[in-house]
């Protein structure tokens, strides 16, 4: 059996008549218009507007979300360094502390050291594609609307919003929860945290100047972190202009999956040539088959009854080495069976 060392996965959401990520006003004769992002895809021939959800957008939803569901305590970002008392600072940092603060842990830190001083940085163990429409599903609309003065005439002001569905990949590199290299001009943790933790680590030499730092408890705060973390992809929340276009962005689709390699394997599984979302059946099964020396786990699928079109095709041909069910009843198997203690 493989060895879990990531665990990676796909989401799908319903953004029917959304506006989740803006990007500001439009340009020449749309400048009073509040547009989305978009980028440019060529299908069929021919450029098509495709909307997508940043990755740093919805990584702030699901830290949110993380910290809100599991009651942990945000690592604030905030203005760092000279002048920020005052705000006027161009250098900003969270906590910087993986060991209290489990955001940090999942999503890492950067803070660039001024002359003589540490430079701290941890890349994220979360990794994460934007979220974008997906093919044959994706349509542009604008809402025209009147500001109403008590006098004078009213002002127009309008909004483009979307009807699709978002489809994103993510891997989390499971083996590095709890883990801190320090190599040289890249320490993970600084030293004023190594001494106040002290007790808290197991430092192991790396070779020269370079050391390894885990928690002592390492393989409890994993899974702990690890499990906060699905638990806030089921719940996911957020979005932006949500009291004007309200949309419910938790997973409609949720793979997951514990893998010893850090393949982000589970994408462009979605196909729209019908009225729903068709999940690709075939490819999940290669991929199955494919990475069936990788896999740690099972393939879980969890799915909303009645969203994807192909729901029939989906039980009878991945009833064998899937685990199917609702997107939060797969994420809480899954953190039954592979992410708790004891």
């Amino acid at each position: 059996m493989a060895k879990l060392n990531n665990i990676s996965g796909a989401l799908l959401i319903d953004a029917t008549a959304s506006f989740l990520n803006g990007a500001g006003l439009g340009i020449q004769e749309d400048k009073n218009r509040v547009i989305p992002k978009t980028f440019k895809e060529k299908v069929n021939n021919r450029f098509e507007d495709v909307p997508y959800v940043s990755g740093q957008s919805w990584r702030r939803w699901l830290r949110n979300t993380a910290n809100e569901e599991n009651n942990w305590s945000p690592s604030e970002l905030r203005a760092i360094g000279d002048g920020s008392e005052k705000g006027t600072t161009n250098k900003i940092s969270t906590e910087l502390n993986p060991i209290e603060f489990p955001e940090d842990d999942l999503f890492g830190y950067m803070k660039a050291g001024a002359k003589g001083e540490e430079s701290i940085q941890r890349t994220s163990p979360f990794k994460s594609s934007i979220l974008k429409g997906i093919k044959n599903m994706r349509t542009l609309n604008i809402d025209e609307a009147f500001v109403h003065l008590k006098e004078g005439s009213p002002l127009p002001y309008s909004s483009k919003f979307y009807s699709t569905h978002l489809e994103g990949f993510f891997n989390l590199e499971y083996y590095r929860l709890g883990v801190y290299d320090n190599l040289g001009s890249k320490q993970e943790l600084s030293s004023d945290l190594i001494k106040e933790h002290t007790d808290k680590l197991i430092e192991t030499s790396l070779g020269g100047k370079f050391s390894r730092y885990e928690l002592k408890n390492a393989v409890e705060n994993r899974n702990v972190n690890a499990a906060g973390l699905l638990k806030g992809l089921a719940y996911l929340r957020g979005g932006a202009k949500q009291a004007a276009f309200g949309a419910d962005v938790s997973p409609k689709v949720l793979v997951l999956a514990g893998m010893e390699s850090a393949n982000p394997i589970f994408n462009n599984l979605f196909i729209g040539t019908g009225e729903r979302p068709i999940l690709n059946v075939e490819l999940m099964l290669e991929l199955a088959e494919d990475y069936k020396m990788k896999l740690a786990t099972p393939i879980f699928l969890g799915f909303r009854k009645g969203y994807l079109q192909n729901e029939t095709e989906i039980l009878e041909k991945l009833k064998d080495g899937f685990v199917l069910g609702s997107p939060v009843e797969v994420t809480n198997q899954f953190i039954q069976k592979y992410l708790t203690n004891g």
